[in-house]
């Protein structure tokens, strides 16, 4: 599997894909597969909407460059506002604030179409070298 600059090994191990990305703003997508799903048949696991959220409140916040995220996660906060049963999932994720080092995001997370999900983070800008 090939990855592109704006993916990394954990978005390719779930399917997550980005299909827009801007300066304030990140559009993601996966499809929904059997092994995502709870014990309940055909609902998402909440985990997995929230890996989504954040993976494209992330990607709003600071996008990768060369393939190397720019920020990690400072905290999240997900509200789940109704089962995801479906095909597809989707993040559109906004930036609300940039401060120094500190970005404030949303992400609103739809399951074919109807909302499922609203998240907000707080993600914080790294050097891709911090081990040295």
């Amino acid at each position: 599997m090939s990855r592109s600059p704006n993916r990394n090994r954990f978005n390719d191990l779930l399917g997550i894909v980005v299909m827009q990305l801007h300066d304030d703003g990140c559009i993601m997508q996966m499809k929904i597969r059997p092994e995502f799903h709870n014990s309940i048949e055909g609902v998402v696991h909440g985990g997995v909407t929230n890996t989504l959220a954040d993976a494209a409140m992330g990607h709003a916040a600071a996008p990768p460059v060369d393939g190397v995220q720019q920020c990690v996660t400072v905290e999240s906060k997900i509200n789940y506002l109704s089962p995801a049963a479906g095909e597809l999932l989707v993040a559109e994720a906004k930036v609300l604030k940039r401060g120094g080092k500190l970005i404030v995001t949303e992400a609103r997370i739809t399951c074919d179409g109807k909302l499922v999900a609203f998240a907000s983070g707080t993600y914080a800008r790294v050097r891709p070298n911090w081990r040295e």
